[in-house]
C-alpha cells in the first residue's frame, strides 16, 4: 500500500501550493472525512453524515483522522466521535467548526470552486488543520480529558486494543506535534490491521452484508411485495416485542388475544416498550405517538381480511399452533404470509393441518424482540421463494438482520448453542464453581455467563427447551436435576429475585451463597465426579469445555446445510447469542483457535467424560484434513442440505 496518510493527505493536499477545498455530500465516514480534513476548507450539502467509525473494525483512523479531528473540533468531541463511532450531521459539523459552510446540493461545486479562488486571493483564510492548536487547550487540560477517556474505554471495550491505541496516538500528536502524531498513527494502524480483533470485526462486518444473498431466492428476478399490515397473535413477552418492532417502523399491527384482560396486558407492554425507547433517546415523542396509533387490538379474526402477514407468537404447544394455523388460513387473504415465532417446534408439524404450505415460514425473533437485531427466517421444503423474499425485506424494514435457515429442532442459533448450557451444567456436576464459570465466560466477552442467563430467562424456559433437545438429540444431552431442585427450593431466577444470584432493585446481581447446598445435592444425585472428587481444571479449559461443544454442534449445523454459509452462523451467533463480535462469530473463532485443537480436546474429554463431547464427523474430517471449518462444503461430500 502506498503511504496515503503522509504522501497524499499531508504532502500532496495539505501542503499543496494551491488551495484545496472539499465538497462533501451524502456520506463521509472514515477515509472520506479524513481526506476532507486534509483540505483547506470543507463545504457540505445539508444532512451529510460525517464520522470516523474505524474502531468498530478493530483499527483506528489511518489517514490523519486522530490528529486533525481534535484540532478542528476540540479534544472531547473528537474523542466521542471516534471512541463511540458516532457520526454527526453536517449541520452539527458547521456549529462545531468541522464544516465551513452548508449549501444546497445543486450549488455545492459552484460554491466550493469559488471558495478555493477566494482562499487564493486571500479573501478567505488558508488553514492547514494539522498545524492548528487553538482548540486543543493546555497540555494539562488535554491530559485530564485523555485520562477520563481511558477510564471510559476500559469500561466500554475491556477486551480490545483499538480504543486505548487511538488515545495513545492522539496524545502523541498533542505532545510532539501533529506531524509526529500522523507518523505514529500510520505505524499503529498497520499493527492493528494484523490483530485477531480487527480480523474478527472485519469478518463480522462483511458476514452481515452477505446474509441477504440467498441462492434461488434473491437471484431469480423476484420483486418483494409491500407489507403494509401485520397481525400478531399472542400479546405475551414475544408477541408484544414483535408488535413494537413493526409499529415503530410505520407498519400497521393488529394484535389478537383470547380475552380482553390479556389484550389489555399486551397493549400495556407495547406502550411501555415504546416509552422506554423514548426514554433511551431512540425515538422522538411524535414518532412514539404515531407508532402507538398504528396498533389495533382484536379478540377475533374479523380484522385479518386485509393483512399481508400473520405472526403467531403463542406458547410452544403443537395442537394450539395447528389450530391457529388452520383458522388463519381461512381468515386471511390468499397472498398473506403465515409465520410462526416458534423457537424449537418443527414447522412441518405446525402447518400440517393447512393446505397453504408454500406460505408457511418461521419468523424467529430473539427476546426482547424490539431490541435484539437478529431475525431467523426458517424455511421448510415447501416454503415459496416469494414468501422468503418478502419476510427478508420486511425484516430489513424493521431494522433486523435476517438470516435464512433450514428447518430442524432449534433451527441454527438455538441448535448450535444448546450444548452451551449443557456443558456448563456438566462442569458444575464435575465440581466446578458456578460463579467461577460465569466470571470466565463474561471475561471471554459474552454479556453474562450461562447461569446468570438462566436466571434472566427463567427456569421454565430452561426446562421446556431442555426437553425439546433431549428428545431430538438423546445421544448428546446431559439430564441435570439442578433446575428442578432450584424450583423446589422456591427459586425462579430474576422473576422472583432469587436464583444463583440475588436480585434487588437498584443493585447489581450478587452471588447467593445459600444456593450452594442445592448445587451440592444436585452433584450427589447426578454422581458424575471421577472417584467422587471435584476435577482440577484451568480457566482456559473451562472456557474451552463450554464453547468447544458449541463449535461441535455448529459443525453439524454446517454439515446438514441448515445455513447457506458458515458466515451466516457467525452473524447469527453475534446478533442472536451476543457472542463477542471482536472474535468474529463462533465458526470464525474456532478457525482461529484451530479445528485440530478443538477436535483433539473434544476427543480427550469424550474418553474421560462420555459421549456428550464426541467430535462430529464433519469436525473430524476438517481437523484431520487441515481444512478450515468455514470452507464451503465440496459438492461431492453429499451434503444433506435443508435449504
Amino acid at each position: 500500500m502506498p503511504d496515503v496518510s503522509v504522501e497524499l493527505v499531508v504532502n500532496t493536499i495539505e501542503d499543496c501550493k494551491k488551495p484545496v477545498v472539499a465538497a462533501v455530500e451524502g456520506l463521509a465516514l472514515g477515509g472520506g472525512l479524513e481526506l476532507a480534513m486534509g483540505c483547506h476548507a470543507r463545504i457540505a450539502a445539508p444532512k451529510t453524515q460525517l464520522g470516523l467509525p474505524e474502531l468498530t473494525l478493530g483499527v483506528i483512523p489511518g489517514f490523519g483522522g486522530t490528529q486533525r479531528l481534535p484540532r478542528l473540533l476540540g479534544l472531547s468531541k473528537a474523542i466521542e466521535i471516534m471512541l463511540f463511532s458516532k457520526p454527526i450531521m453536517s449541520e452539527e459539523g458547521k456549529k462545531l467548526g468541522l464544516i465551513d459552510a452548508i449549501v444546497p446540493s445543486q450549488e455545492l461545486l459552484k460554491v466550493s470552486r469559488q471558495w478555493a479562488l477566494d482562499i487564493s486571493e486571500r479573501r478567505k483564510p488558508w488553514l492547514r488543520s494539522l498545524h492548528r492548536t487553538d482548540k486543543i487547550g493546555s497540555l494539562s487540560e488535554a491530559r485530564e480529558v485523555l485520562k477520563a477517556a481511558r477510564q471510559q474505554a476500559k469500561k466500554i471495550a475491556p477486551n480490545v486494543p483499538q480504543h486505548q491505541a487511538c488515545l495513545d496516538v492522539m496524545e502523541e500528536g498533542i505532545i510532539h506535534g501533529g506531524y509526529n502524531g500522523v507518523l505514529k498513527e500510520a505505524k499503529v494502524f498497520k499493527e492493528l490491521v494484523m490483530t485477531e480483533t480487527s480480523k474478527g470485526l472485519v469478518h463480522v462486518f462483511f458476514a452481515q452484508r452477505m446474509t441477504s444473498k440467498i441462492p434461488k431466492v434473491t437471484d431469480v428476478g423476484l420483486k418483494p411485495r409491500h407489507i403494509k399490515k401485520v397481525a400478531v397473535i399472542g400479546g405475551g413477552l414475544m408477541g408484544s416485542g414483535i408488535a413494537t418492532a413493526f409499529i415503530v417502523s410505520n407498519i400497521h399491527v393488529v394484535l389478537k388475544e383470547i380475552n380482553s384482560e390479556y389484550l389489555q396486558k399486551g397493549t400495556k407492554t407495547i406502550e411501555a416498550n415504546v416509552r422506554s425507547l423514548v426514554t433511551r433517546g431512540k425515538l422522538t415523542r411524535d414518532k412514539a405517538d404515531k407508532a402507538l396509533s398504528m396498533l389495533k387490538g382484536a379478540l377475533d379474526y374479523s380484522d385479518f381480511k386485509d393483512v399481508d402477514m400473520v405472526i403467531e407468537a403463542v406458547i410452544e404447544s403443537v395442537p394450539l399452533k395447528q389450530k391457529i394455523f388452520s383458522e388463519i388460513e381461512k381468515a386471511c387473504p390468499p397472498h398473506c404470509i403465515l409465520a410462526s415465532n416458534t423457537s424449537t417446534i418443527d414447522l412441518n408439524l405446525v402447518g400440517e393441518k393447512t393446505s397453504s404450505q408454500d406460505r408457511i415460514i418461521g419468523a424467529h425473533f430473539f427476546s426482547p424482540a424490539h431490541i435484539m437485531p437478529l431475525l431467523e427466517i426458517v424455511r421448510t421444503e415447501k416454503t415459496s421463494a416469494q414468501a422468503i423474499l418478502d419476510l427478508m425485506t420486511v425484516g430489513k424494514t424493521i431494522k433486523k438482520v435476517p438470516v435464512v435457515v433450514g428447518n430442524c429442532t432449534g433451527f441454527a442459533v438455538n441448535r448450535a448453542f444448546f450444548p452451551y448450557t449443557q456443558s456448563a451444567l456438566i462442569l458444575v456436576h464435575l465440581g466446578v464453581d458456578v460463579f467461577r464459570i460465569d466470571k470466565l465466560i463474561s471475561s471471554f466477552g459474552l454479556p453474562m455467563g450461562p447461569f446468570q442467563l438462566q436466571d434472566l430467562s427463567g427456569y421454565g424456559v430452561a426446562l421446556a427447551v431442555g426437553k425439546e433437545f433431549a428428545n431430538a438429540f438423546p445421544d448428546r444431552t446431559f439430564q441435570s436435576p439442578l433446575i428442578d431442585l432450584l424450583v423446589k427450593d422456591g427459586r425462579n431466577g430474576k422473576t422472583n429475585g432469587k436464583g444463583y444470584y440475588i436480585y434487588e432493585k437498584g443493585s447489581k446481581p450478587r452471588p447467593d451463597p445459600s444456593v450452594l447446598p442445592v448445587i451440592e445435592e444436585s452433584r450427589r444425585l447426578a454422581n458424575i465426579m471421577p472417584n467422587g472428587k471435584p476435577i482440577n481444571i484451568t480457566d482456559k479449559e473451562i472456557v474451552e469445555m463450554i464453547l468447544f461443544p458449541v463449535v461441535n454442534e455448529a459443525c453439524r449445523v454446517l454439515d446438514e446445510g441448515v445455513v447457506v454459509r458458515a458466515s451466516d452462523l457467525d452473524t447469527a451467533s453475534v446478533l442472536g447469542m451476543s457472542f463477542p463480535s471482536y472474535r468474529g462469530g463462533i465458526v470464525f473463532w474456532a478457525d482461529l483457535v484451530g479445528p485440530k485443537h478443538v477436535y483433539d480436546s473434544l476427543k480427550k474429554w469424550s474418553q474421560r467424560f462420555g459421549d456428550f463431547y464426541k467430535p462430529s464427523k464433519f469436525l473430524e474430517e476438517r481437523a484431520t484434513g487441515g481444512i478450515p471449518l468455514s470452507a464451503p462444503a465440496s459438492s461431492s461430500s453429499g451434503s444433506r442440505s435443508r435449504m
